[in-house]
């Protein structure tokens, strides 16, 4: 097999809060002499200060991150340099994070449960243009298209109305804060924020937090 100099290898950021994580994924992405991790950082500000001095063809991106998320951090990425290729790489399998990525302009959709050999070909697959989504999240995006289509079949009559702070309550569980997280922010025991889930949920006719959500996403409750 040929290997590549480095001046010709992809080179490749690699974004995670998670230490152990980056080095267990940069361990399993070092046998593929295609590529060539040039920067390895916890967030988005340690990213784009670390570009400056080093270019960078594909970015590795997780989502939680501290200060400022990767879906954001993307979004500006994007927008002072288009051609920067970014693959988001999170646990994070609801809809709407797919959904926010695809507007932020990110080329690609990972899970962290994908293999090493996925991930190369996804590398492959954006370098040369294309989109690159995994199976797992092709299922997610149509499973949500479905489920959308059938609660604009079914759900758009008698919308319920929300209070001021159920809206934020529905905008905490968007995001993926926990009972407890949100409780914290707002005062209030995680067994409270878990009633005022159970009632939102019977007010929805939904049974858990991703069925709410997409309840919301598809009457559009949060425009």
């Amino acid at each position: 097999m040929s290997t590549q100099t480095k001046s010709n290898k992809i080179k490749v950021g690699v974004v995670d809060d998670h230490e152990l994580f980056r080095t267990g994924l940069i361990t399993h992405l070092s046998i593929f002499d295609t590529l060539d991790i040039v920067i390895n950082v916890e967030n988005g500000n340690d990213l784009i200060n670390a570009m400056k001095n080093q270019p960078v063809d594909v970015i590795l991106m997780d989502i939680n991150l501290p200060n400022k998320n990767g879906i954001d951090v993307t979004k500006t990425l994007k927008e002072s340099n288009n051609e920067i290729k970014i693959i988001m790489l999170t646990g994070h399998e609801l809809p709407s994070y797919v959904t926010n990525s695809i507007e932020a302009k990110a080329n690609g959709y990972l899970l962290k449960s994908s293999k090493a050999s996925e991930i190369h070909t996804a590398i492959l697959s954006v370098i040369n243009g294309e989109s690159y989504y995994s199976e797992q999240v092709k299922n997610i995006i149509a499973s949500d298209v479905i489920r959308k289509h059938q609660i604009e079949l079914f759900g758009n009559n008698n919308l319920p109305s929300f209070s001021q702070t159920e809206m934020e309550l529905l905008e905490f569980i968007r995001d993926g804060k926990t009972s407890e997280e949100i409780g914290k922010i707002i005062h209030k025991s995680k067994r409270t924020v878990d009633e005022y889930r159970s009632k939102l949920m019977k007010k929805t006719n939904t049974h858990n937090a991703y069925e709410l959500i997409y309840y919301c996403i598809a009457n559009k409750i949060f425009d």
